[in-house]
């Protein structure tokens, strides 16, 4: 040990047979230590008390949160339960007068000014455009801002809560920078086990709060950054520590440099550091969503690198924090495996020897709609969304989107031979199952598949894939008497379903839907082939034209298209949609209390947003958006 450490020694250019019995390995070294470099490794003058009492200060603050919004979810499911119950023991011609009005005066204004307010004005989900193909971003919500201000403060005030040593110590300073060190560590190991779990696509919060897996990968993001930043402070810290300690010849950057060539714990925790920079910088928004698909493969392989760079660095060195690293490597584990068992499952039998089987169809509009037969019966709710692999398109990369239809292949299988005699003999039967998605070429994957598939001669395309979900579908609109569905562009995959679902439970007085109002904004009228199949499966429903009405707003009228082709019963408006006019003109005809979804576009989801919310202080509405932003 003290050949190699001479060695290594002489390399940096300070050869002294005195810094060849400091251990820097020595994790149990103390303030009456006569190692110079106590304060720059172990836990010498580092509180731990406190990183512990500020941690459970943070993890009190974080369910807190959850608390209060168990609460608010607890006492709008309490009120849905009771409009739907009302409506569906009450007669057809009941008019839910009652649950059209808001039951105190100031609910409305605490909808309009915090749960659905954006942050300033009406720009919420409207992107930020450098140019055409490179975006910064959107703004939070008010009340997601003040949840990300109060725990980031949170965190820097607890960084420089650092107790004061006496003045007469003559190491006074060092104490301190080590007690920081030790503090921003803490916060940051914590604070990682909050970024991996705000990632996962099956984040126990998002199905406990009923919170989209957008917002989660909003949080994500800022934790991250908080992540980020405390390692900053952590390796700052060390570093100016180091820096000014001298011995033997050695001092400024000949310390750190010989600090770092006796520890193996602090070489992989800055290989951590550096990955956690190469993520920073690669995650930023214009080089995120310019090249998304390079920015998902370098993003996994810097976190493989920065997780590993952490759990070394803390085991090494025996830390304390170290449980919280297999707390968080356990969270990566067990999300992999579940959604592989789920993957397996799903679209696999090995029974029948299959595996999910798709159809590719090309569709007006640079359109694609893609058709999974799935090996099992697979059941969605309304407005779920799911991921979706096409190797022979884009090898393993998976890509999420909005499932606009399921349904098992067959209703009911039953025995011709034997008549059901029980309700378990009229259960479906596992069986395969049908989920159709319609993908819009952009760039990537989606404009590979669409050119696929319009190269094709027949315009179809017979290939394998896989589908992992559900995900999502939290929302439930089972309790409104008054449902408007706004669309825009393919985000009509997100509201076709609910339509089925509202004019069904009609039908079976399941739910209190009276008014079903689906608003498709579309560039062109060819693009309502999208969705013609479904379409005619409602319109063959019964109570359909007494239930449901579709407005057509077409931006761009072509000579080559009309509403000719278009089948009766959905009107057409060659002009911009105006959500003002819609949500006013249904407030005026409202039944029961209304809900109003919207998935499209950042500006023309803002608008349904600031439309609903000029309304809600005035009838019973409320207001549901769908976004996939990255």
């Amino acid at each position: 040990m003290a050949a190699t450490t001479s060695a290594v020694l002489v390399s940096s250019g300070a050869t002294t047979p005195a810094a060849s019995s400091i251990d820097i390995n020595n994790v149990e070294a103390n303030e009456s230590s006569s190692d110079p470099f106590r304060y720059s490794h172990g836990l010498t003058g580092v509180d731990q008390p406190a990183n512990y009492l500020y941690v459970n200060l943070l993890i009190t603050t974080v369910f807190t949160i959850v608390l209060l919004t168990i609460a608010y979810r607890i006492l709008t499911a309490i009120q849905r339960d009771r409009r739907q119950v009302t409506a569906i023991n009450s007669p057809p011609t009941f008019n839910q007068d009652f649950w059209a009005k808001n039951r105190f005066f100031w609910w409305g204004d605490f909808k309009r000014y915090l749960v659905y307010s954006p942050l300033w004005r009406t720009r919420h989900n409207r992107e930020f455009q450098i140019s055409n193909a490179v975006g910064m971003g959107t703004l939070p919500s008010r009340l997601q801002l003040i949840i990300m201000v109060v725990y980031s403060v949170s965190n820097l005030i607890y960084c420089f809560r650092i107790p004061e040593p006496p003045e007469h110590d003559d190491f006074h300073n060092k104490k301190e920078i080590a007690a920081f060190r030790g503090r921003c560590g803490s916060l940051a190991a914590f604070n990682i086990i909050l970024t991996i779990l705000f990632a996962l696509r099956n984040n126990p919060f998002i199905w406990l709060l009923h919170i989209s897996y957008d917002t989660f990968n909003l949080f994500h993001r800022w934790t991250a950054r908080l992540v980020f930043l405390e390692s900053v402070g952590h390796v700052g810290a060390w570093m100016l520590n180091t820096y000014r300690t001298s011995d033997d010849g050695m001092g400024k950057m000949k310390s750190i440099n010989w600090v770092l060539s006796q520890s193996v714990s602090y070489q992989w925790g800055l290989s951590g550091f550096i990955a956690f920079s190469i993520l920073m910088i690669h995650s930023l928004g214009p080089l995120r969503h310019a090249f998304y698909e390079t920015f998902l493969t370098l993003h996994r392989l810097s976190i493989a690198a920065a997780l590993l760079g952490v759990w070394f660095h803390m085991a090494k060195h025996a830390l304390p924090q170290l449980p919280w690293v297999y707390l968080f490597l356990s969270f990566l584990l067990l999300e992999f495996l579940g959604r592989a068992f789920r993957i397996i499952y799903y679209n696999s039998s090995w029974k029948r020897r299959t595996w999910t089987k798709v159809t590719i169809e090309a569709l007006p509009g640079e359109a694609s709609r893609v058709s999974f037969e799935l090996a099992r019966t697979w059941t969605a709710k309304p407005g779920s969304s799911a991921h979706i692999y096409l190797p022979s398109i884009a090898w393993f990369a998976s890509h999420p989107f909005s499932i606009a239809w399921s349904k098992p292949r067959e209703d009911v299988q039953v025995n011709d031979e034997k008549l059901p005699k029980t309700i378990k003999d009229l259960e479906i039967k596992d069986g395969p199952s049908t989920v159709s998605c319609v993908i819009r070429a952009r760039t990537g994957m989606t404009r590979k598949l669409y050119n696929k598939v319009s190269g094709s001669k027949c315009g179809t395309v017979q290939t394998w894939g896989i589908v992992e979900g559900p995900y999502g579908g939290y929302h439930s609109l089972d309790s409104y008497g008054t449902v408007v569905l706004f669309a825009a562009g393919v985000g009509i995959t997100h509201q076709i379903s609910f339509v089925r679902h509202l004019l069904i439970g009609h039908n079976n007085r399941s739910v209190a839907a009276r008014k079903v109002c689906l608003v498709w904004s579309v560039q062109n009228p060819a693009m309502f082939e999208w969705i013609q199949p479904w379409v005619d499966e409602i319109m063959a429903l019964p109570n359909y034209q007494d239930v449901v009405r579709i407005h057509l707003y077409v931006s761009r009228r072509q000579p080559s298209h009309d509403s000719a082709a278009l089948p009766a019963g959905v009107d057409v408006w060659y002009e911009r949609c105006n959500p003002q006019e819609v949500v006013d003109r249904e407030v005026l005809a409202q039944v029961g209390a209304m809900a109003v979804t919207v998935c499209g576009p950042g500006a023309f989801s803002d608008s349904v947003r600031a439309a609903t919310r000029r309304r809600t202080g005035i009838r019973s509405v409320d207001f549901i958006e769908e976004a996939f932003s990255y």
